[in-house]
């Protein structure tokens, strides 16, 4: 079983994910580029690189080569023909806490592509970014590659060593779009699109949102009786946008121990950003629990859950819901901080699609003017091609506090990939608000009087719908509610509370004092016209202390 995944005090690789997105950004002062026109200093840096070498790993090339994702992928086939073997730490680097890492500056002089609408910036090693990956630019046919340079960054004095192991690289590398706030500088926070830093992590966010949950290449052994395995980015080739472009493509080469994988990510910012994601997978054994287009995110409670003691924001998380869709119903899960791990599972031969999903976008139901978690963005994941049978799995793991990445949601096939066969896999990832449009009436809210069943929970379940109060005021919906062995429900209700919106009240009570499965829609004509409601009423507390009814809330 995997641990939680650490924002700060980080324990485990998962924790690469949280560590770097609050990392500042300094204002753009004088420009430098990669063959972004005109200029000496552009030119001569161009020069400097085609001479660079990196070497991590002893399987990247020197200076400038042709490059297509053919030749990716026969790097990725020959990596998954050899044994494994992790990239070596980088010493004398490590051993700084988080805010030191946080205190280290990209200068903006610095920035690549400063007179075009993609910027990129880089992350030096350090604190537990220890592995160094290899950075390349495409510039036409041909990758150049970047060497590391201490004087790309500023730093605290005496922070980083004088003299550091030679070669070494960069950890990993952000991108800038000044078409999200043209009047900004385009080193301003608010303009960054996607930042790739840690195992295979990367997040995005729209132009209206701030980074939240994040994905990454693979989830392997998330839950197995041995540890979890982190397979890393190890190298990137970035394609060169012309002045005006508004989309780009970055393409990453994945090693871990069980596998091996070309990736390329076709990025296009907007309100809605969009990553289009083609992979083809080589594994060197098989793999006991295979996770595929993984999600992490963070779940602390919500307004069906009891507020934790010493916390005054009524909700903390960065998705509230599990969505699910397929040809014939959509499942909305409500989230959950669980007292153990627990696994839910969705099987399906025509998904159409999943995501983790943060709807709330009101500031009043978080109170928190420095997270802004009404502002974080959903993800939903759409398949490209025919994925086959398989089931969508969910993964909540209990949480005392905001600072761990407890929830996991992936796709599993049904049928396992062979051996140094190459597995293709694509989809596309959609990073916007509140997650995608539907047809039938969406799940807005949950409240409830308690998570745990020790006495009966009361709930109530908002659907929402243009003109679906007025339908419930004719009669023409009804709401059905059922739930799993040993549940036993009383006192179903169904009342408009607005033009566009019904809630659904119901209590729950446990006949055997377990846990109960419970599930709520609305029907008319014998046939659903909202989203399933699933949730699980658990039978123990959340793993945090909550006020008791003496001391209040």
């Amino acid at each position: 079983m995997s641990s939680c995944l650490t924002r700060v005090a980080v324990r485990t690789e998962r924790g690469l994910c949280r560590s770097a997105w609050s990392l500042h950004t300094a204002p753009m002062g004088k420009r430098e580029r990669l063959g972004g026109g005109g200029g000496t200093r552009g030119r001569g840096r161009i020069a400097g690189f085609l001479g660079a070498l990196l070497c991590a790993g002893g399987f990247f090339s020197v200076g400038a080569k042709a490059f297509d994702f053919a030749d990716l992928a026969r790097q990725a086939q020959a990596l998954a023909a050899r044994p494994f073997k992790a990239q070596a730490r980088i010493p004398l680097i490590g051993d700084f806490s988080y805010d030191n890492y946080r205190s280290i500056h990209f200068r903006p002089t610095r920035t690549l592509w400063s007179d075009r609408r993609f910027h990129l910036q880089l992350f030096a090693p350090g604190y537990r970014f220890v592995r160094a990956v290899a950075i390349h630019i495409i510039v036409g046919r041909r990758a150049i590659l970047l060497p590391f340079r201490l004087t790309d960054f500023r730093f605290p004095r005496g922070l980083y060593p004088r003299v550091l192991p030679t070669p070494i690289g960069y950890a990993g590398f952000r991108l800038l779009y000044n078409g999200y706030h043209p009047g900004r500088s385009p080193a301003a926070e608010n303009n960054q699109v996607i930042v790739f830093l840690g195992a295979s992590y990367f997040r995005v966010k729209g132009a209206q949102e701030q980074f939240g949950l994040s994905a990454r290449a693979l989830a392997i052994d998330t839950i197995a009786p041995h540890p979890e395995q982190f397979p890393h980015f190890v190298a990137f080739w970035i394609k060169r946008p012309t002045r005006t472009a508004d989309r780009i493509t970055v393409y990453a080469l994945l090693n871990g121990p069980s596998v091996a994988g070309a990736f390329r990510l076709r990025i296009r910012p907007g309100r809605a950003a969009t990553v289009a994601v083609h992979s083809l997978l080589f594994f060197r054994r098989p793999v006991h629990e295979l996770g595929l287009a993984p999600l992490s995110s963070m779940y602390m409670y919500d307004l069906c859950d009891r507020r934790p003691w010493a916390y005054l924001p009524p909700a903390v998380h960065d998705s509230e819901g599990f969505l699910l869709k397929t040809p014939h119903k959509t499942v909305w899960r409500q989230l959950a901080n669980p007292r153990r791990v627990m696994q839910f599972v969705f099987p399906s031969r025509h998904l159409e699609g999943f995501g983790l999903i943060q709807r709330d976008r009101d500031f009043f139901d978080y109170e928190s003017a420095s997270m802004r978690y009404q502002g974080r963005p959903s993800v939903w994941i759409t398949p490209e091609g025919h994925w086959g049978a398989g089931k969508a799995t969910l993964i909540e793991i209990p949480t005392p506090n905001e600072t761990n990445d407890n929830i996991v949601a992936f796709w599993q096939p049904a049928v396992m990939p062979v051996p140094l066969r190459p597995y293709p896999f694509d989809y596309r990832l959609r990073w916007n608000g509140n997650g995608p449009r539907e047809s039938v009436a969406r799940i807005v809210h949950t409240f409830a009087s308690a998570r745990c069943l020790r006495h009966p929970v009361r709930f109530a379940v908002d659907f929402r719908r243009a003109g679906l109060g007025a339908e419930e005021r004719r009669g023409r919906i009804r709401a059905r509610v059922w739930g799993g062995p040993g549940a036993r429900l009383s006192r179903i209700r169904l009342q408009d509370i607005g033009a566009r919106t019904v809630q659904v009240t119901f209590r729950v009570r446990s006949l055997t004092g377990h846990a109960v499965r419970v599930r709520a829609a609305l029907f008319s004509h014998k046939r659903p016209i909202s989203e399933i409601w699933d949730y699980v009423v658990a039978h123990e507390e959340a793993p945090f202390r909550v006020p008791s009814r003496r001391e209040g809330r």
